[in-house]
């Protein structure tokens, strides 16, 4: 983190900056050789309004040798404070997760601590709803799978539904535990961090086009276990949860929100 105070002093002067804070990879314990420093700017509206385009987003790579593709050292990514505080109504985990790991550098009035505390928090009645709306989304999608399989197993469809039902899984099993579910390219490394089961993940990334039928039933069993050891019980509600999917308002409205698309 020292690195990050150091690269940020150039804008700490500047008229307008909110607060300044670090967000992915770098704030997580699986951080590699791979991973940039991404920092965040919260600037006043009429600041980035007057700012140019090429300093709004602000690249710098590391030394790499000749020929080696180009990897991001650091980025600074300026954002207007109406847009910053706006995030939290979004339905997109990727303007969720990162906060619950956010580290702020700089932040002197205290703006920008509490917007990022209030993107991180994940209130009860929506994780139920996701809950629900993931957990029968997964089962649907491994329902149309075994159709199309019935239909002779077009390669491309399979490929389609069973990835769907490996999204809705991933993003159950992470609700489960407490957690906005993570950017994908961190999904396996924070199930780990959160204590889901490694065999639990491995059925998750073991699941295709190719798998068995008892492999699959067996995963289900797994999840549901799972559940239950988190003191979630929706899966006993089967036939209360989906007509409520269906034919409420409220349960069209949820599948809307979070439904695989």
């Amino acid at each position: 983190m020292e690195r990050a105070r150091e690269l940020i002093k150039p804008y700490l002067g500047r008229d307008g900056v909110v607060g300044i804070y670090l967000v992915g990879s770098a704030t997580r314990p699986h951080a590699d050789e791979q991973s940039d420093l991404d920092i965040e700017v919260i600037v006043e509206d009429d600041v980035y309004a007057r700012t140019p385009d090429e300093e709004r987003q602000t690249f710098v790579f590391k030394e790499t040798s000749e020929g080696e593709p180009k990897v991001v050292d650091y980025e600074f990514y300026l954002i207007p404070w109406s847009d910053f505080v706006g995030l939290g109504a979004s339905t997109h985990d990727l303007f969720h997760y990162p906060y619950q790991h956010a580290i702020v550098l700089h932040d002197p009035e205290n703006r920008i601590t509490p917007i990022i505390e209030r993107h991180a928090a994940l209130s009860n009645e929506t994780r139920q709803e996701r809950m629900t709306v993931h957990y029968l989304d997964f089962l649907y999608r491994l329902g149309r799978a075994r159709k199309t399989e019935a239909r002779g197993g077009h390669r491309l469809n399979l490929s389609l539904l069973h990835a769907d039902a490996v999204r809705s899984l991933v993003k159950l099993l992470f609700l489960v535990a407490g957690s906005w579910p993570a950017t994908a390219h961190w999904s396996e490394q924070e199930l780990q961090l959160l204590g889901v089961p490694g065999d639990l993940i491995e059925g998750a990334a073991r699941l295709g086009p190719d798998s068995e039928p008892d492999d699959v039933r067996m995963l289900v069993e797994e999840v549901r276990t799972f559940m239950e050891e988190h003191g979630v019980t929706i899966h006993h509600e089967h036939d209360a949860i989906q007509p409520w999917l269906f034919f409420t308002r409220e349960g069209k409205d949820a599948f809307e929100r979070w439904g695989a698309r």
